[in-house]
């Protein structure tokens, strides 16, 4: 998502170099924009939810460590 808002960034002004844009060219570039901003809202929620379960995830190791060492063991206690 960065790479393609940068290169919009880098190409419109040089597509508005070429002369002013007609009607069709306008609509097109105000749906691009809004496209554009719902992606990124969409990114940044995904982004967002992805790093409280990554958090969670972290917080809760120990635990996942602890009960992937049981496994280890049959269930008279003997390494496995």
């Amino acid at each position: 998502m960065e790479k393609l808002s940068a290169s919009l960034a880098k190409n419109i002004p040089l597509l508005a170099e070429r002369g002013a844009w007609n009607a069709l060219e306008q609509t097109e570039l105000l749906q691009l924009r809004k496209i554009h901003a719902q992606a990124v809202k969409i990114c940044s929620a995904e982004k967002e939810r992805l790093g409280l379960h990554l958090g969670a995830l972290q917080a809760n190791k120990e635990g996942w460590v602890a009960y992937a060492a049981l496994g280890e063991y049959d269930s008279d206690g003997n390494q496995a």
